[in-house]
């Protein structure tokens, strides 16, 4: 990533941030104070139990879901996202409602990791078979604790910068390397249909979320993952 690049990134991740906060004040009061409350049992039930998490963990963890909140949750009052009705309504500031409203078409989706670099990574889309370029500073604590390398599969929400064709992103979640040849195989079922595979990935997200939760289960036993298994019976024996 060029210096010109760099410093584009750093300006607009912070103008994303003030728009991302303003999003989340209106998704977390009001009318929406006890849905966000119910979205985090559900989403933290399925993790596993905080206090069993390291402290870093749970600040990714934290952050994983309230993109999912903001951007995936049906919110029970108004049968869409927070993000969705944020944008409906017209909320914010231009420059917020123009950033947000760019957000919803966010790529999200999963990736093997190409390469990685101290300033950016190379992801290719596994379901829309796109090469991405994203800013990625390996030395931050987040970095330090993904430990992403090259030939992992990972999930995540790309945002996309004005620098084009440059990404961001803000978390991300590592498939483990024993599920990584039957998740390709999945992703390259599903990338031969016309569809944003929401569904699809709503599940692998799942599945990895509640893979942290009972990863010593799997370990003491010896077993397979069964989540990932029951995936693999839906998405491609059944295709």
């Amino acid at each position: 990533m060029s210096s010109r690049h760099l410093k584009s990134y750093v300006e607009e991740r912070a103008q994303w941030q003030t728009a991302f906060d303003d999003l989340l004040k209106f998704g977390s009061e009001g009318v929406l104070k006890e849905e966000i409350l119910q979205a985090k049992k559900i989403f933290f039930s399925k993790l596993g139990s905080t206090h069993e998490m390291r402290e870093e963990l749970y600040e990714t963890s934290s952050q994983s879901f309230l993109e999912w909140y903001l951007f995936d949750y049906q919110s029970w009052l108004f049968s869409k996202s927070p993000a969705v009705v944020y944008a409906s309504l017209k909320l914010g500031s231009r420059s917020d409602q123009e950033l947000i409203e760019k957000s919803l078409f966010e790529h999200w989706s999963i990736y093997e990791v190409l390469a990685v670099g101290n300033k950016e990574m190379i992801l290719d889309d596994l379901l829309f078979k796109k090469r991405r370029q994203v800013a990625y500073d390996g030395n931050t604590p987040d970095s330090k604790l993904w430990q992403v390398k090259p030939g992992q599969v990972i999930q995540t929400r790309l945002f996309e910068l004005q620098t084009e064709p440059w990404f961001f992103l803000t978390h991300l979640w590592i498939h483990s390397d024993d599920e990584k040849d039957g998740l390709k195989k999945m992703c390259a079922v599903q990338s031969r249909k016309w569809s944003r595979h929401k569904n699809f990935l709503l599940e692998c997200f799942e599945a990895v979320v509640r893979s942290h939760g009972i990863q010593n289960q799997i370990r003491a036993s010896r077993s397979i993952n069964w989540l990932y298994k029951e995936l693999e019976k839906k998405y491609v024996k059944a295709n």
